[in-house]
């Protein structure tokens, strides 16, 4: 793999295409976005900061899909993202659009990328690519279980007062209210976690996970940025699929 587009320079996106290039694994991340220079500039500053954290991956910024050609990967981050009040859902109409134009205008210039799907309502825009795509589903991926399971466990390393890197924790569902978060097969270095807090804390943590991003919404009047953009080590590892169609990297 050489090359990754990133299709947002929002915040979502701009964070996704310095981490990837951080990583140092690829030759090129190009971040596109309809406000051109904005896309320059947030690509040129992660250039710029390559001398000092010692990575060789280059940054391009453009508005032109033609820049996006033979793609490895590309990373859809573009559309509305989520106000105080609203659901996922709210965005449902407009993000539908977007997604669907986006995917059309990249396999005009890449033949069979990977896609992997941010906008939200995740699990309906994961949809939307892969139908206009006419990609097979195992090309086609959404980001929601990794982020939906890390809040899991960030929530609950708070509560238990230990490292997130020691919670195993498994979730299953699609990407918003109805997600389950499952107790009985989350465990802290191989205790079950039901061992070791109250039923009531438990469950209380169980539903924050549900609404986290909302709880992120509320706070700081957009969708979240950081915990998403959590890109594997290396990109030799498998891509899978949940049974009701959200995808996450594993």
């Amino acid at each position: 793999m050489s090359k990754v587009t990133v299709v947002g320079a929002g915040n979502v996106g701009a964070t996704v295409a310095n981490v990837l290039a951080h990583k140092d694994f690829l030759k090129e991340v190009v971040l596109l976005d309809i406000m051109g220079d904005v896309a320059r500039g947030k690509a040129l500053d992660s250039w710029q900061q390559a001398p000092i954290d010692y990575y060789s991956t280059s940054l391009v910024g453009t508005e032109n899909y033609a820049d996006t050609a033979n793609s490895d990967v590309v990373v859809i981050t573009a559309g509305l993202p989520r106000k105080p009040g609203m659901t996922r859902d709210d965005l449902i109409s407009t993000n539908a659009k977007i997604v669907t134009a986006v995917t059309k205008s990249i396999l005009e210039h890449s033949k069979s990328p990977i896609i992997i799907v941010v906008s939200n309502p995740l699990d309906v825009m994961t949809y939307a690519a892969q139908k206009v795509s006419g990609l097979s589903h195992t090309k086609v991926f959404g980001m929601a279980g990794i982020l939906d399971t890390a809040r899991y466990r960030a929530f609950l390393a708070s509560a238990l007062d230990v490292s997130p890197k020691d919670i195993q924790a498994i979730l299953m569902g699609g990407h918003g209210d109805t997600m389950v978060p499952l107790p009985r097969y989350t465990t802290v270095s191989g205790i079950p976690v039901t061992e070791m807090i109250y039923p009531a804390q438990l469950d209380a943590i169980v539903e924050r996970t549900k609404s986290g991003g909302g709880e992120l919404v509320k706070l700081m009047g957009t969708s979240a940025w950081y915990a998403l953009v959590l890109p594997p080590r290396k990109w030799s590892k498998p891509l899978s699929r949940t049974k009701k169609g959200s995808f996450h990297v594993v």
